[in-house]
């Protein structure tokens, strides 16, 4: 058995190095749930493709994490990332006013399409037209973002393709601000894009975007976690069913994002309990249309948030100060924080760059990586050289 020594101020603390892996593609999300926490969901309602990640963008389990689906109105999130990022460069303001098309108004009131109502000439700010996008899922709101951002909505779909790339979702093609099949759209549709269809993606890719998302605009919780808003008079609720107030409601939820398509019916959703939060992507529990499929998309990502909550914790796993790491003494900076597995063992290593970190097995989405602090080795030959002047 491999151990490590780690001296902490005195106290003296034996970790025992052990695999820790996450669980990939060995059990469909069902029959996990069933296994492991006698949670029981029909596996006729099996997502296509899921993966659960942490704040930091550690995978905790993936099942079909790269098979390419529609991900339906998952892609709002890049179109809403996008505006937030106008708003963060200062070429937006939330304040903005926007005025409604004919064309949109047209559009808001599609039978086909999930919109809130608009009617020509009302002004909205872009506050306002990001919470439609958010909360209801309108496909007009989206589109009118789009325009407001990038003056048309092709070159709009151009910047979230690539924003796509720079993110590494290498399995994501957009085409346009919705996820809605673009001959859906009719004149609204992208003109680059018209004959293009559907989104594709996978829940990896779309697990990337929300990690993102919720490290450069965390601020889109604060819309997210409603559970409706009025705008004129006319109230328009949020789809996601996980919210407080909501019929699958769990503890800690307040975004992100729902989907649905003749494909099924996508989640993207986030909950922070404990300190810790976990991001998940199912994608498209079916049948559709189906209220039950609806409702069992939730229920399965609300199990497995509880299950994975049980196996990981976030905590502080190293203070600040001088510590022994493998028979070498080292001046920690400051206190590290990680996600730990509860019931598996690791232990605090320090990598090529001289910075302390909890080593097990795992893996991360790309462009994330684990925490670590700066620790610098104390200098033995100092201590040497004074023990040496003072003995003369």
């Amino acid at each position: 058995m491999f151990q490590r020594i780690l001296s902490v101020t005195g106290v003296l603390c034996v970790v025992t190095l052990l695999s820790a892996s996450p669980s990939f593609a060995l059990e469909k999300p069902t029959s996990l749930l069933k296994n492991k926490d006698n949670m029981k969901i029909s596996s006729t309602y099996e997502p296509q493709s899921l993966t659960l990640s942490t704040e930091q963008g550690q995978i905790l389990y993936s099942y079909h994490e790269n098979k390419k689906v529609d991900p339906a109105s998952l892609t709002k999130m890049m179109t809403m990332y996008l505006t937030l990022d106008a708003v963060k460069s200062g070429k937006l303001h939330m304040n903005d006013k926007v005025k409604i098309t004919n064309q949109q108004a047209q559009l808001s009131r599609k039978s086909n399409l999930s919109s809130v109502p608009l009617k020509a000439g009302q002004i909205y700010t872009v506050k306002e037209i990001l919470s439609q996008t958010a909360l209801a899922s309108s496909n007009a709101a989206a589109l009118i973002l789009g325009e407001k951002v990038s003056k048309s909505t092709s070159t709009f779909t151009d910047q979230m393709n690539q924003q796509a790339k720079q993110f590494h979702m290498n399995h994501t093609h957009y085409t346009s601000p919705t996820g809605a099949d673009t001959h859906l759209l009719g004149p609204s549709a992208p003109e680059k894009y018209k004959n293009q269809g559907k989104t594709q993606s996978t829940s990896k890719d779309m697990n990337i975007m929300m990690y993102e998302m919720l490290k450069n605009h965390p601020e889109i919780l604060k819309i997210t976690k409603k559970t409706s808003e009025t705008q004129k008079g006319q109230t328009f609720k949020s789809t996601n069913l996980s919210l407080k107030g909501q019929p699958k409601y769990y503890k800690g939820t307040d975004g992100l994002k729902t989907g649905t398509s003749d494909s099924g019916y996508s989640l993207a959703l986030t909950n922070k309990q404990h300190r810790l939060r976990l991001n998940e992507t199912i994608l498209d529990v079916s049948p559709y249309p189906s209220e039950t499929a609806k409702l069992t998309r939730n229920e399965i990502a609300n199990d497995m948030m509880k299950y994975y909550r049980k196996q990981y914790e976030y905590k502080k796993v190293l203070s600040k100060g001088e510590h022994k790491i493998d028979g070498t003494t080292y001046d920690v900076k400051k206190d590290l924080y990680d996600v730990v597995p509860k019931h598996q063992k690791w232990y605090i290593a320090i990598n090529n760059k001289g910075n302390a970190y909890v080593h097990y097995k795992r893996n991360y989405l790309e462009g994330a990586s684990y925490p670590s602090v700066k620790a610098d080795k104390k200098s033995k030959g100092i201590l040497s050289w004074l023990s040496h002047l003072f003995l003369r």
